[in-house]
């Protein structure tokens, strides 16, 4: 059995002690009015053990389950001192409250000890003064006790429990916002991360660019064209900061609003099928930049090139396409400000999509399938690819 001390609830704890507290005035009152004389003072002796008893344990806590059980035992002392002495002094009332009282409040092993101890003292105590006509009444009212504490303790297990279970619920709801909010965070973060990595990167390049064209005497076109193009860079690299935060949030304008506003910038068409279902931000973040990374790719090296952007949704699934006819003519633009196909198969992977990426005729295709999440859906990933002949 369990030594962990009980842990009762406020209510029953404050039963056991009025209990207590009540016995203890029917002790005295009684003990005064039907002891002996000539028992009387060793009556009072009794009482006054019981009273120290009774006032040692209530000043110790549950953990403190040694110094209850030195309370209760002369508690129940003082009660089977009463029953040795005098017949008429109600001492079997100390020894039941006492029952009752360790059963409830000490760790089971040794509860049930010290009930087994008082029961058998309470039931020999009428014989230290010759009387072995109270021994079945002493017998029965500690078997009464018993019961009592029986159905004390059950309730007050079933207390526990309960309390217990309700402390664990709000335990869960604590761990699952604190993921929930750690999560968040980190999607944040990693989005800002992305983005200021590679525009910075793009950006250094741009400068640097610059700052060797200086160096050699270039023209001054060619170092502001250079300027401009990191100034691009750096507005772009605030935008897309703060529409992943809004994303993120859950607070960016709809999906399709935002892509259709994507191949508006970059002079693409764009195509959409099928009735718009909500996807969670870190969904429809990952779509945005899949169309973001092809939108880049078709410009940096396809120049000149036919550019389409299909979102279609299905019962079951999201597909988006962006792609190019082939570039007419060769590309000019050095690499940088993209996030890479990479990057964007591992946030697919991160939300069960599907990316594939690869030649397609003259051109090239980026596709994205994004399974429609629903009561039973998996969020296992599967990612392919059709090649990696070309790469951010």
């Amino acid at each position: 059995m369990s030594e962990t001390p009980h842990r009762i609830g406020p209510e029953w704890a404050w039963a056991l002690n009025a209990g207590r507290a009540i016995t203890l005035v029917v002790l005295a009152a009684a003990t005064v009015a039907l002891a002996a004389p000539e028992h009387r003072l060793l009556a009072v002796g009794a009482l006054t053990i019981s009273l120290c008893g009774s006032a040692y344990g209530l000043r110790h806590g549950p953990e403190q389950w040694v110094q209850r059980l030195i309370g209760l035992a002369l508690f129940a002392a003082g009660g089977v001192t009463l029953l040795a002495v005098d017949g008429r002094a109600p001492g079997w009332l100390a020894c039941g409250v006492a029952i009752i009282a360790g059963l409830a409040r000490l760790p089971a092993r040794a509860g049930l000890i010290f009930a087994g101890t008082v029961v058998v003292a309470t039931c020999l105590a009428p014989l230290a003064r010759g009387d072995d006509r109270d021994v079945p009444l002493m017998a029965a009212i500690c078997g009464a006790a018993l019961v009592v504490a029986v159905v004390v303790s059950g309730a007050r297990n079933r207390a526990v429990t309960a309390e217990q279970l309700l402390d664990a619920e709000q335990s869960a709801r604590e761990s699952g916002a604190e993921r929930d909010r750690l999560a968040e965070r980190q999607r944040i973060a990693r989005e800002i991360h992305d983005i200021l990595a590679h525009t910075l990167s793009a950006q250094s390049v741009q400068l640097e660019g610059a700052r060797l064209l200086l160096d050699r005497g270039a023209d001054p076109a060619d170092v502001r064209e250079r300027i401009v193009i990191a100034q691009r860079m750096a507005r772009d690299g605030l935008e897309q900061t703060r529409r992943a935060v809004q994303s993120l949030r859950g607070d960016a304008r709809p999906l399709t609003e935002v892509l259709r506003a994507l191949a508006g910038d970059a002079d693409a068409r764009y195509a959409e099928s099928g009735t718009p279902w909500p996807l969670p931000p870190p969904a429809a973040l990952t779509v945005e930049r899949a169309v973001q990374e092809g939108l880049t790719n078709a410009r940096k090296y396809a120049p000149g090139a036919t550019v389409t952007v299909t979102v279609a949704y299905a019962e079951d699934a999201l597909r988006v396409e962006v792609r190019d006819s082939g570039a007419t003519t060769p590309p000019v633009e050095p690499p940088g400000g993209g996030y890479g196909l990479t990057g964007m198969r591992e946030r697919a992977a991160l939300i069960g999509a599907d990316l594939l990426t690869g030649p397609d005729g003259k051109g090239y295709r980026i596709c994205l399938t994004l399974p429609r999440s629903g009561p039973s859906a998996s969020s296992s990933p599967t990612i392919s690819a059709w090649s990696a002949t070309a790469s951010s």
